[in-house]
Formats: structure tokens, sequence, C-alpha cells
């Protein structure tokens, strides 16, 4: 479980934070609470980057859209002694409900580097609502600072949700994911599943399962709390993984020989010793013969499929195999054929042999067309 991150980020550099507890709790009159902002800063670029100063403000005062009537309560914390030699954390005496992160001297982060810090002992007020954190990142050479908002819920004291999550993180193609989680019921609150489909209405449940899944998805529940005219709004995020998934992609490079392929369709032969088709697009035909019974090579003759394809206009080629043997292994399908069908062709497909046998041909479309029956005069 984890918090939603802000989809308008322009920060070269990715932020998370973490509210502890989360949902952030107001303080219920005279009795303060206490919260704190874990923020995590990493780099994903590929190259270093030069952070000159990275501003974490949030807003002052007693209202519903602000955190704390007391700024000078939170506590800039980093625990990591090798981090202190490079990098300060600390707050902004001139401007209240901010904490400056800067480097010592020349610092800066490389691929894959990350820093942790907490604003500690944040004292709460009292109104419900959705505050935030504001990030302004400037970075050495930019012209313009970036920057991002996380929102924090402030939900009614002893009001609690959270263990969002799903019962099982891994799910095969076409099963629903299973969501659980845990959360307090109150006059006028909801909770709402946002996924793929459309939302859905879940205050009354503890438990969802979603559609059947064909890709990696992202769930979000929504726990929304009103009081008064304010509302706190705390979204909590999860993933689930399906393996072998459905392919979906903008841009395909392929360095290599590749077969892509419609949905496969069997060809039922029924009792007719031979029928023919009109192919509408290129494709393949791929089957089986296999005799029921051994057939002795001085029996003749043996089950036969024949393929015969003739490209418009052309001349007909082609494909046969046999079976003289019930199964040459255990699973074995029998003998097997392959034929390339180009767009137009008229293609022929025969059974003979006197002894009982099962067959198998089914037609592979490379675009979108079928292997189409002729009927016969």
């Amino acid at each position: 479980m984890e918090g939603r991150r802000p989809d308008d980020s322009t920060c070269v550099l990715t932020y998370d934070v973490e509210p502890d507890p989360a949902p952030i709790q107001v303080s219920p009159g005279p009795t303060v609470k206490q919260a704190t902002l874990r923020i995590t800063v990493t780099n994903h670029q590929q190259r270093a980057v030069h952070l000159e100063a990275a501003r974490f403000s949030f807003p002052v005062g007693s209202g519903p859209e602000e955190l704390s009537s007391n700024p000078g309560s939170a506590d800039p914390v980093t625990d990591d002694e090798d981090q202190n030699k490079f990098w300060r954390f600390e707050l902004d005496q001139e401007a209240p409900g901010t904490a400056v992160l800067t480097p010592r001297r020349s610092a800066t982060l490389p691929p894959g580097g990350q820093l942790e810090m907490a604003l500690a002992h944040i004292e709460i007020n009292t109104a419900v609502g959705t505050s935030k954190l504001t990030i302004e990142e400037r970075i050495k050479n930019a012209e313009e600072p970036h920057g991002e908002e996380w929102p924090l819920a402030k939900v009614p004291a002893g009001f609690t949700t959270g263990d969002f999550r799903p019962e099982r993180i891994l799910v095969r193609s076409g099963i629903p994911a299973e969501l659980i989680w845990r959360g307090d019921s109150r006059p006028g609150a909801t909770y709402t599943m946002l996924h793929d489909g459309p939302p859905v209405d879940v205050t009354n449940v503890r438990y969802w399962k979603s559609p059947p899944l064909h890709r990696n998805t992202a769930f979000a529940l929504v726990v929304r709390v009103p009081e008064g005219d304010a509302t706190a709004e705390h979204a909590m995020t999860t993933m689930v993984t399906v393996a072998r998934p459905h392919l979906v992609v903008n841009d395909l490079t392929v360095n290599g020989p590749t077969t892509l392929t419609h949905v496969s369709t069997d060809l039922d032969l029924g009792d007719a010793p031979e029928l023919t088709y009109t192919a509408e697009t290129d494709g393949l035909l791929v089957g089986y013969v296999r005799a029921d019974q051994d057939v002795p090579d001085t029996e003749d003759p043996a089950p036969t499929l024949t393929v015969t394809v003739a490209p418009d206009g052309g001349t007909g080629r082609a494909t046969s195999v046999q079976s003289r043997q019930a199964e040459r292994a255990p699973g074995d399908p029998g003998s097997r054929l392959i034929a390339v069908v180009p767009q137009g062709s008229s293609v022929a497909v025969a059974r003979s042999g006197t002894t009982p046998s099962t067959h198998r041909l089914a037609w592979l479309p490379f675009g979108t067309g079928e292997l189409k029956e002729v009927a016969q005069g």
C-alpha cells in the first residue's frame, strides 16, 4: 500500500512523501496530535543531477487546508551519517512551515542515488480537511524551478483506514484480483475503488473482486471523510501483476524474425473427404493426422491428410502427410502438416485411407480474414 503520486509533477528527481500516521488525524480540542512526513528523494535519471535546493512547505494556520498552527514544532531529521556529510536538511527560519534540502559544497545525486529525511513531530491543527506538502526543486543551470504537490488528508481523531492490498499479487491472465482493506465507518464517509473500468462504490464492504485482468493493473482506493464544509480525501494504491499478459504497445521494434498471428480457428471437415476454401488473408494451415490403430506397411492406403494451395491464378502445390502408427510415443500428435497460404489462394483439404484416424487442422491468419469455405455445387 502506498499513497497516490502527483500526476502533474515537473520535477527532475522522484519524490515520495509518506505521512505517519496515514491518514493524519486532527487534534481533538486541547489534546495535540502529531504527525511525521517521511520524504525520499531518488534519482531515476541516467545522469548525475546537481540539485541546488529542494524546498518542502506546508500551509500554516488553523483551517481545513492548513496543516499546523505551530510550524516551529516540525523537526527536520536525517539519520544517515554518510548522507549528512554531503547534504543539509533544516528549517527555513524566514518561511514558517518550510524545510530546505541543500548540498554541502558541490554534492550531486548520482544515477540511482537516494536521500531519506523526515519532518517529525508536526503538531496538527483541529480542522478536518485536505492540506498539502508543496515541493519546489531547483536544478543547476535550469531556468525555472520545478515542483509538485502532495495532498495530506486530515481525518477526525480516531478515524483509521489502511492495509489496502491484494490477496495475491500475481494472477493468471483472465483471473480477477481480490482486494482487501480495513477502514472505519462514519456518517458521510465513502470508499471508492478506481481501476481500469468505471469507479466502484465500496463504502459498505472491505473486500472487492475486480473484473478479469489481462494486463498489470493499478488500483486506487479513495476515502473521503466530510466534516462541515470541508472533506478529507485520502488515497491508497496497490498493483497486481498478471502472468502472461495481453500485449499492449504504442511502438514496437523487432530486430529479428518474428511471426504475429491472430487467434487460430479449427477447421471442421466433418465426414467430407474433400473441402475447398478461399483465403481472405495470408496465413498458415497447421495440423496432423494419426491412425487410430497401427497400419502394416503391406496394407495400403494409410490415413492421409493432403492440403493443396493454389495461389490466385497459379498452380496448386500439395503438402501431404500419412500415419501408420497409432501412437509413436505418449502424447504423440501423429504426423504433422504445415502449409503456407497466401491471400487469395484456393485451398483444397482432402483425407484418404480406409483405417480410422484422428485429425486436426487449424487456420492461423496473419491479418484480418477467414479461410472461407466454398459451397459445393
